[in-house]
């Protein structure tokens, strides 16, 4: 799916400093990679080479492949987008999160030299219900700063699909701050007219010439442009797509997690034995606020006491154990293309059908397995499910979203005077 982005020339200009920096940073490490290598091999260290080999390379494959994407042109704007489809906690509701793996300029900007990194994934969620005319409502939870979802839902309006919503859209994101969110493609035409409207009316007069050169200063230190430019647009992988190009079953395990939850919510309401709510507590905590990547330990652990004590019946534990199996497989499928897209690129892209997303550059394309990585060290919550969040998150999001309320309506207007 091919969506718009827009980003300011201020930001575009800010991002390719930090591509600089950071393509220094990785060339550095690289080069530490080849010196150990030549070290190993002078000294004839077999085993060495090979325990150094799968160590210290699969480790920094990232660095690696994104040394030679960030070569290409194309770098410096182009995005990894992941749309996933999550079941709801209500009846009827859908929900959506668009991860975008961003690129280079993160964490504050007073520190520029501490903050520079690559990579970031950071998201959008969107929900849905039932409206008239088999149409559904969309609204949407842009990121405020420091990667928190926003406390106020944005009303999308009501369409056929999100792929007919996001048509009326542009995403921006804001290099530093962990920003990603949607703004209307109408708002970007109504602030690019008023730009123009006030320009004319300033410059029409001798008497206003300061005030219209105060206005050009303005707009320029906002990042703006006097032109039209159009919005840059890149790829955001479908949820189908990864079960047919990929392979790779995500909607499985996300249902029987919202299938297990539902059984605990029940069981915690009902039960009066003291024991049993506390196990609860725990398999909940493991389902929603553990990194995916770590949940198949932590549930073998609890299966094992669960099972020994029997205070989790037959459905809970068959549950914990599929979850347990659908991770697994999901972790060792990742891992496989990531192996792929390092060792084999051409059988990677060929066998695992990655050549379809044509709108993608070559470097982009090895490192989707790097972007499906790095979603799964983050815990089910933050994919989509912000009331699920333990309770310092929550009053992070509570702080950070108050804030952007004011932050976000002048961003809105900064970037539709950029247009």
């Amino acid at each position: 799916m091919i969506v718009k982005v827009y980003m300011s020339k201020k930001d575009e200009i800010y991002e390719k400093k930090s591509l600089e920096y950071v393509s220094k940073k990785f060339s550095k490490s690289v080069e530490s990679i080849l010196e150990k290598m030549e070290s190993l091999a002078k000294s004839k260290d077999i085993k060495g080479i090979f325990q150094y080999f799968s160590r210290e390379i699969d480790r920094k494959a990232y660095y690696l492949l994104s040394q030679e994407w960030m070569k290409q042109e194309a770098a410096l704007v182009e995005k990894i987008g992941f749309i996933f489809k999550l079941p709801g906690l209500k009846k009827d509701e859908e929900r959506y999160t668009i991860y975008v793996l961003m690129a280079y300029s993160k964490g504050f900007v007073i520190a520029p030299s501490s903050v520079h990194h690559p990579g970031d994934l950071e998201r959008i969620i969107i929900l849905s219900y039932p409206s008239q005319k088999g149409k559904r409502a969309y609204y949407s939870f842009n990121t405020a700063a420091h990667g928190y979802p926003a406390l106020f839902k944005d009303y999308l309006g009501v369409y056929d699909s999100l792929e007919e919503a996001l048509e009326n859209y542009s995403f921006y994101f804001k290099p530093g701050d962990h920003a990603v969110g949607l703004i209307k493609n109408k708002e970007l035409k109504a602030y690019s007219e008023l730009k123009k409207t006030i320009y004319s009316f300033l410059s029409k007069s001798k008497t206003l010439t300061n005030l219209y050169q105060m206005a050009k200063n303005f707009f320029k230190k906002a990042g703006a442009e006097e032109e039209a430019r159009e919005p840059y647009t890149f790829y955001l992988i479908k949820p189908q797509e990864f079960k047919d190009n990929l392979d790779i079953d995500f909607e499985g395990y996300l249902e029987r997690v919202i299938h297990l939850d539902s059984i605990l919510t029940k069981h915690k309401r009902e039960s009066k034995d003291s024991e049993q709510k506390r196990l609860i507590s725990k398999l909940e905590k493991i389902l929603w606020r553990t990194p995916i990547e770590k949940v198949p330990d932590e549930l073998r652990i609890l299966y094992k006491r669960a099972d020994s004590t029997k205070l989790f019946g037959s459905e809970v534990l068959q549950k914990m154990r599929e979850i347990q199996l659908y991770v697994n497989e999901i972790l060792k499928k990742v891992s496989d293309l990531r192996k792929d897209s390092f060792y084999d690129p051409e059988e990677y892209l060929q066998r695992r059908g990655i050549q379809n997303f044509s709108e993608l550059s070559l470097g982009c394309k090895l490192d989707i397995p790097l972007g499906l990585e790095m979603l799964l060290k983050k815990p089910l919550y933050d994919w989509g499910y912000p009331e699920k969040s333990p309770p310092v998150s929550k009053a992070g999001r509570v702080f950070f979203s108050v804030a952007d309320v004011f932050y976000r309506a002048f961003q809105k207007i900064a970037i539709g005077m950029s247009k």
